[in-house]
């Protein structure tokens, strides 16, 4: 027996590690190809703003990897917004870039699948996460890293009305 390491072993390893490290990070197996630079873009914000039901954000923000109600997000005072939006019960959320980035692995999570590091699947608001992903990640998609946006980025989570201007104003940025 010699003692040099075999290459197949050596490979073998490294791709057990680049697997584990997938694996922790958050993402799932299905993840979009572009979760990562989401993350990265998320990271570097000042501050992202999400309108949305309150119903919507209770739920969307107690799931996720962890299905504790997450103490990062006890910190976020949703604010009732007024006029017919307020009536028809949004509200908006101001996230920092930090909050926004364990937001949206959350939401890979659910919307996407696979399994976390305790085996755990998804729950049971598929639906709901994947809504909420799917209005947020057009507008981190469009920031520019390097260039600061004109306006607070904002996702807006309601059918019924066109987009917030600022999510446009983020596309030129």
């Amino acid at each position: 027996m010699s003692n040099s390491m075999n290459p197949r072993r050596v490979m073998a390893a490294l791709a057990a590690v680049a697997l584990g490290a997938l694996c922790a990070s958050g993402c799932g197996a299905d993840s979009p190809p572009e979760q990562q630079k989401r993350l990265d873009k998320a990271a570097g914000l000042a501050e992202f703003k999400v309108t949305c039901t309150k119903d919507l954000w209770d739920s969307t923000r107690k799931s996720g990897l962890d299905r504790r109600d997450d103490d990062e997000f006890d910190k976020v005072k949703p604010v009732k917004l007024g006029g017919d939006q307020g009536k028809r019960g949004l509200i908006q959320v101001t996230l920092t870039g930090p909050q926004l980035v364990e937001y949206l692995r959350k939401l890979d999570f659910d919307a996407h699948g696979g399994v976390d590091m305790h085996g755990q699947r998804p729950g049971d608001n598929e639906p709901m996460a994947r809504r909420m992903y799917d209005a947020i990640a057009p507008v981190i998609d469009h920031i520019k890293q390097g260039q600061p946006p004109q306006s607070v980025p904002q996702a807006v989570v309601d059918d019924a009305v066109a987009p917030a201007p600022s999510a446009t104003s983020a596309d030129k940025t």
